[in-house]
This record gives structure tokens, C-alpha cells and sequence, in this order.
């Protein structure tokens, strides 16, 4: 049974003939259809498809990770762990700003500062797995001194 059929049951006989007789065919099998050839995709699709084909800012971020010669896996949490880290980093700032701001009360201040301390707290965290996840991935690959090294230099 072709997976399609299922779908064949659910549109009326007189739109599979509205294909042949083109727009005139669809009024008549959907009176209150709007007939239109425009095609537009969404700002989230545009978005999604943007990160899927990796933008060059990406492509460069990466760039030193994705030329040396360690395996796909160890390159993967290389990312992971550049990406925590800069994270981080921006918390950080966001973290020193809402500190320095001398319009905000007390408890605003603090209000503001908890659940940014929350998420570094958790970045932080996922840093510190990522990173032993890292190391023992590279013993059970039994990778050379050299490439650990590299590997290294690239987490920082």
C-alpha cells in the first residue's frame, strides 16, 4: 500500500480533477477557496534554513575546529563547548551592566540579577560536562599527545 493513499481519501473527487482544468476547475470545486500562486516563507523558516546551511559568520567561528584533523565527535563537543563559553560570556557582560546600573533599586537590581545567575549557573555546569565528556571521549579514542594537545588549545 503506497503511504499516499491515506491521503487520497481525505480530498473530495472534484479537487484531484481541479488539477487538470486549472483555476477555474478549483473555484468550482471550492467556491470560497482563494486561488493564488504567491509563495512566501516565514521569518522563522528563512531563520532555520540560514542556520541549516551554516552562514559564514558560523562557518568562521568554527573554522579552526573544523580544519584540524580530529575526529567528527571531538569536533562536535568543540562547538558545543565554544558556543557555552560564549554564552557565558554574555551573561557575564549582561551580569555587569544590570551591577552597574545605578538608576535600578536594590531589589530590582536583584530581581534582575537572579535568574541571570540561575543561567550561568547552568551554563556553567554544562561547561564543566562538556569538558569531561570531552577528555574521556579522547582517552577512549586513545588520541596521540599531539591531537589531545590540539584539542586542548581548541576548548579554550
Amino acid at each position: 500500500m503506497n503511504p499516499l493513499d491515506a491521503l487520497t481519501f481525505s480530498v473530495p473527487p472534484a479537487a484531484g480533477s481541479a488539477r487538470a482544468g486549472g483555476k477555474e476547475s478549483v473555484r468550482a470545486a471550492f467556491p470560497d477557496a482563494v486561488v493564488s500562486s504567491r509563495t512566501s516563507i516565514s521569518d522563522l523558516g528563512r531563520a532555520m534554513s540560514k542556520s541549516a546551511s551554516g552562514s559564514v559568520a558560523t562557518r568562521s567561528r568554527y573554522r579552526d575546529i573544523d580544519e584540524s584533523d580530529l575526529p567528527e565527535t571531538v569536533k562536535h563537543l568543540l562547538r558545543m563547548i565554544r558556543d557555552l563559553r560564549e554564552r557565558l560570556a554574555e551573561l557575564e557582560r549582561e551580569l555587569r551592566a544590570i551591577q552597574a546600573d545605578g538608576s535600578l533599586d536594590p531589589e530590582t537590581r536583584r530581581a534582575r540579577l537572579l535568574p541571570l545567575r540561575a543561567q550561568m549557573s547552568a551554563l556553567s555546569g554544562a561547561l564543566m560536562s562538556a569538558t569531561q565528556k570531552l577528555a574521556a571521549l579522547m582517552r577512549e579514542m586513545r588520541l596521540d599527545q599531539a591531537r589531545q594537545m590540539s584539542a586542548a588549545q581548541l576548548a579554550l
